[in-house]
């Protein structure tokens, strides 16, 4: 299985080379990301203090990245004595794994999933063990891995139904692949019939509940609330926040706030979308409108226009405080839906689109508990937003409701660490 499967990966890389060398020169985000990527990270470890062995973590990217946080400071509190490293795929992921794990002694990309480009990253981090967020599963690594005897662990695993159709189509080479890891961590039980269905063995797959729910149980960074708060003064008008969005979705989004902004309330908008690359292209929407938006990294202290764009990273999670009301994105295309929580946490009602497939349990929850309302278009989307900003007292209800289930769900972190110190070599 993984000759063939190295096989296919080269040569689909073979084929596919010409469009690599073309986003390389015409794509910012992958320059200065080739060396690591084919696995020339051992520069990079230099600096990291001399141990017999590390703690590798694998985020892919930014909301693996912010689920992880907090279990990196239990990993670097628990095992003092092992450095950790911090692995993504994405450069925003990698960004914000440098400014939001202070833990990690190195930041670096992950390697291709090849031997010949994983070895010498082995070879220069000496694992003790892989902590790896959410199902990601490379063949290759996990082999490399394997085969060191270095225990593999999936954390904060879930497998949406596209992924597990997939997969279990070829569940006689998955489960090969997954003999490979030593325990799986689930977020929910149908996460763990999905995977122990996929061909992993019972034994080795555990419920631990969502990480993502300790996470936002954690007060915001000071410091970045300071910081907005010197940037960013509060309108006199409402605010509604349109949270890690995802193309298809600003079109739609930037329409409705236009009407919006016929009433006598006329609110303001925070767009945030998923990739700031794309500030150009909202931007362009946003003109065509007839919406002049403001971005965010020319925002000192002043705020005049109905529409901010926010073309940074690492700020979402602050601004959450200057809002009444959130849509969270990635829910009117089929995308899948964007991490809820965070906007919960600010006691604000949330608002959805149909797809929400990356978080059915934490959709569910939120809409049960009257703290969320799913809408299933635009024209939906519109009317709801305009039933809450001109109703605070509503808002302010759903908000509680939202809030109340953070803590109800919480205690992941802790049954995650007590799995990983079971395995985790003497």
């Amino acid at each position: 299985m993984h000759t063939l499967y190295h096989f296919l990966l080269t040569f689909v890389i073979m084929l596919t080379l010409p469009v690599w060398i073309w986003r390389y020169f015409t794509t910012p985000k992958y320059r200065g990301t080739v060396r690591q990527r084919l696995g020339m990270v051992a520069a990079g470890l230099d600096a990291i203090p001399s141990a017999p062995t590390r703690i590798w973590l694998h985020a892919v990217s930014v909301g693996e990245v912010m689920a992880a946080r907090e279990l990196a400071g239990q990993l670097k509190k628990t095992f003092p004595d092992h450095p950790l490293v911090v692995s993504t795929v994405t450069r925003t992921g990698q960004q914000m794994a440098r400014e939001r794990i202070p833990e990690a002694e190195a930041c670096f990309y992950l390697p291709v999933d090849l031997p010949v480009c994983i070895q010498p990253v082995v070879e220069a981090i000496r694992p003790c063990l892989l902590v790896i967020m959410e199902t990601e599963l490379w063949p290759g690594l996990f082999r490399v891995l394997a085969r060191r005897g270095v225990p593999i662990v999936v954390v904060n695993g879930r497998i949406s139904p596209r992924s597990f159709r997939r997969y279990h189509a070829v569940r006689f080479l998955t489960r090969r692949l997954l003999a490979d890891g030593r325990l799986y961590l689930m977020q929910s039980l149908r996460d763990a019939e999905r995977l122990t269905a996929m061909g992993a063995l019972p034994e080795r797959v555990k419920v631990t509940g969502n990480l993502k729910y300790d996470q936002a149980m954690k007060p915001p960074n000071p410091q970045v609330l300071t910081d907005l708060t010197q940037r960013l003064p509060r309108p006199g008008q409402p605010v509604w926040i349109a949270a890690s969005t995802h193309p298809g979705e600003e079109a739609i989004l930037l329409a409705i706030h236009r009407e919006l902004l016929a009433h006598p309330l006329a609110p303001r908008l925070i767009l945030v979308p998923r990739h700031p690359e794309r500030t150009p292209e909202i931007v362009a929407l946003a003109t065509g409108l007839g919406l002049e938006a403001q971005l965010f990294s020319r925002t000192r202290g002043q705020w005049a226009g109905p529409l901010l764009l926010v073309d940074e990273i690492g700020w979402l999670a602050g601004l959450y405080g200057w809002g009444e009301v959130v849509y969270v994105g990635g829910s009117l295309v089929p995308h899948g839906g964007q991490n809820m929580l965070e906007a919960a946490a600010w006691r604000l009602p949330v608002l959805f689109g149909p797809h929400v497939f990356n978080f059915p349990e934490i959709a569910v929850q939120l809409l049960e508990s009257g703290g969320a309302i799913q809408v299933g278009n635009g024209e939906a989307l519109r009317g709801a937003l305009m039933a809450l900003l001109t109703d605070p007292e509503r808002c302010r209800i759903m908000g509680q409701a939202a809030h109340g289930v953070i803590p109800a769900n919480a205690g992941a972190l802790e049954r995650t660490m007590t799995a990983i110190q079971e395995v985790m070599p003497p």
